[in-house]
């Protein structure tokens, strides 16, 4: 998601697990199936690792337009081939693409990119100083349009009251609201 000044965030509105880290694991099987890894498929503990190779699925669409592995709603599908098969990473890819979306990708948790190794020193963000982009200063290469983030065409009336289920609910978290 961008905010109003173009910056990225990072949002996941299909929150199966809380409270996961890489010193306290969960098990079970939550989530969209297309995006799990396989440890959870198997039943195995789990920890953080999931988080990065669910972004190898997410950096694989965005960059090929497809997934590496079985998109389908055939639950056993995606088990078969997110467990047993080699991920499908084209090769017209940039090859710090191809690179990246592998070491994300992989089979072992503990050897995933993210858990083994900063992501941060990945080439693919080479060109990335992260410290001003963290403190907001890096120019965002793409402004919504101001028009666009008025939301007037989802504002309720102002001589009605609006029906929402939780009152004052809100799914950001405070620390991004910065």
């Amino acid at each position: 998601m961008l905010d109003k000044d173009g910056h990225i965030r990072i949002i996941d509105l299909g929150l199966a697990q809380d409270g996961v880290t890489s010193s306290n694991k969960t098990s079970g099987v939550t989530g969209t199936h297309c995006y799990m890894a396989p440890e959870v498929f198997v039943g195995m503990e789990y920890d953080t690792a999931v988080d990065w190779w669910s972004l190898g699925i997410v950096v694989s669409r965005m960059s090929s337009g497809r997934s590496p592995f079985y998109y389908g709603p055939i639950r056993k599908e995606a088990y078969k081939s997110i467990t047993r098969a080699k991920p499908y990473i084209p090769s017209w890819l940039d090859a710090d693409v191809q690179h990246l979306i592998k070491e994300l990708l992989c089979q072992n948790p503990d050897m995933r990119l993210g858990v083994y190794e900063n992501i941060r020193h990945h080439p693919f963000f080479n060109s990335i100083v992260w410290e001003e982009l963290e403190e907001r200063r890096a120019q965002p290469p793409y402004i919504p349009f101001r028009a666009a983030l008025e939301y007037k065409h989802l504002q309720w009336p102002k001589d009605t009251t609006p029906l929402h289920p939780v009152a004052g609910f809100s799914y950001m978290s405070p620390s991004l609201a910065r």
